[in-house]
């Protein structure tokens, strides 16, 4: 066959197809950038919603946004009140599996139960340094509801109880995320405070339409913070409250904890574990000691065998909380 007329042909072929070609791409490109935008636009908050079920994942408006919220409901004919479920910094209420587990226990022992996703201030660097230094300047002044003349000398035991206040934190630190997991600056510390205080009181608003008692339960820096929040009376104190391995990754902070506990005023319900992270065992003898010497009424501590993230831990922790509440009265 004649050479010149297969390149001819060649030809004759690339002038019809690569057009079409070109245009197939092109539209799968147009393609890619309209849904760009929808896909870059997803937000934790629709990735908890895709995990749940719909009767499951509801909404709830608190801090002037959306939070997603697990409401189960009793599965006893007698309801004993809501049952309000505070996990660890940082986890949505779908990876808390732990207490995920112990709403199901909750719910056969007559609990609504309503599972919260904490604020995340403070353990991200979503401040700039700048923004840091100028948010603990103005938070300064309204940091003196906690005690500024105590201090904690470095060589000595993080049981003391004369420890230096979190507006003493050192303003200066860098806001690196490495620095900030064992460093919270003021006005971190501060602003995670009021948005898990205004997401305790929206929650708090919803229970209202069921009857009975108001139970908290909370975990590790939730757990801290309501501690601090109900001790300092910020909002009005739950019926009980349980307090499973509270910390805060801070020496000076992690020790103002057993005081906080011994001055709050409702009954109080103390879990801990022997494999609970170092900062949650430092607090945790002195929680009990402190309690004890200010003479804390409906104090109990109880220690788990196990870490608290299995379906028979779970058990053991509704056994212990519905135990104690039995002790109580309720």
């Amino acid at each position: 066959m004649n050479i010149s007329f297969i390149n001819k042909f060649k030809v004759f072929l690339h002038g019809i197809y690569m057009p079409a070609l070109h245009a197939f791409i092109n539209s799968i490109a147009l393609c890619c950038m309209l849904f760009l935008p929808s896909m870059t636009s997803a937000s934790p908050l629709t990735d908890v919603q895709r995990q749940l079920f719909p009767d499951k994942a509801k909404i709830l408006q608190a801090n002037n946004k959306p939070t997603i919220i697990i409401e189960s409901q009793n599965t006893t004919s007698n309801l004993n009140g809501v049952a309000i479920l505070v996990g660890e910094t940082g986890r949505p209420p779908s990876s808390q599996q732990n207490l995920a587990i112990l709403t199901q226990y909750l719910n056969d022992l007559g609990w609504v139960t309503i599972q919260i996703t904490p604020p995340t201030i403070g353990f991200e660097p979503d401040l700039s340094d700048e923004e840091t230094a100028a948010s603990d300047t103005q938070s300064q002044e309204s940091a003196t509801d906690v005690s500024q003349d105590d201090a904690l000398d470095d060589e000595t035991e993080s049981t003391q109880e004369n420890t230096q206040a979190p507006n003493e934190v050192a303003n200066s630190s860098p806001a690196s995320p490495q620095y900030q997991l064992h460093r919270i600056s003021n006005g971190h510390f501060l602003q995670h405070e009021q948005e898990l205080r205004e997401l305790m009181q929206a929650t708090l608003a919803r229970a209202q339409s069921y009857s009975g008692f108001r139970l908290i339960i909370a975990q590790g820096t939730s757990a801290a913070w309501l501690i601090k929040i109900y001790a300092e009376k910020q909002i009005p104190n739950p019926d009980a409250l349980v307090a499973i391995s509270p910390f805060w990754p801070q020496r000076n902070l992690n020790a103002l904890i057993a005081n906080y506990t011994a001055v709050t005023e409702m009954p109080l319900l103390d879990i801990y574990s022997p494999h609970d992270n170092n900062w949650s065992l430092l607090s945790a003898t002195q929680r009990g000691i402190d309690a004890t010497r200010n003479l804390k009424l409906d104090y109990r501590q109880r220690q788990l065998t196990n870490t608290f993230n299995t379906s028979s831990d779970s058990a053991f922790v509704s056994k212990e909380i519905h135990g104690w509440l039995h002790y109580l009265g309720w």
